[in-house]
């Protein structure tokens, strides 16, 4: 079997790496434990690449601004990492591959970056908040205007329902029938007239 060869970058031979971002595009479906899964996949490239994974945050579903492979919304999770060019590229090879991820776009952040000056930013507790997506804010933003149309509509209701009440309230029925022979004609009395 041949084995492919993958070349460095000058700079990483230093002792040096770059740093880089990645934003992913997951399916919105996937759930706690898929992006667990996928976050270890990650670390896994990395030690084995000579990189160090950095940072990690899940920014939730978003929608996305057109669809993509039939998608409306996506779970964008930001990935900050050092390592070298050949990294980079294992990285984008795999994934391309897993089924999960929709987009991502990798940018170079800093070059020359000493892996002992910049001390990794995850913890468990980081790492365990990162499988976590919030909702989507134009969801909640669209939730948020439907309850205040639907109190804003019962309330109505509730005005109507209380002006009705008051209007039966001032028809109640006298005691006489109307234009009764019995009543007395008001005699005008002194100031009146």
């Amino acid at each position: 079997m041949q084995q492919i060869s993958t070349t460095e970058s000058y700079r990483s031979r230093q002792g040096t790496q770059r740093e880089y971002e990645c934003v992913l595009v997951l399916r919105p479906s996937m759930n706690k434990t898929a992006i667990g899964e996928l976050i270890t996949r990650f670390q896994r490239i990395f030690e084995t690449n000579g990189g160090r994974l950095q940072a990690v945050d899940n920014w939730g579903v978003r929608t996305l601004a057109y669809p993509i492979a039939r998608h409306k919304q996506g779970i964008y999770v930001y990935v900050r990492f050092l390592g070298g060019s050949a990294m980079v590229q294992e990285l984008e090879r795999n994934l391309r591959i897993f089924d999960e991820v929709v987009r991502f776009l990798t940018v170079r952040v800093d070059e020359d970056v000493d892996p002992s000056a910049r001390p990794s930013e995850l913890t468990d507790e980081l790492l365990e908040a990162a499988t976590e997506s919030a909702p989507d804010p134009v969801e909640l933003e669209r939730a948020r205007i439907e309850a205040e149309r639907a109190a804003e509509a019962e309330r109505r209701a509730a005005e109507a329902a209380a002006a009705a009440e008051a209007a039966d309230g001032d028809r109640e029925p006298s005691e006489g029938p109307v234009g009764d022979d019995n009543e007395q004609p008001a005699t005008p009395t002194e100031e009146e007239g």
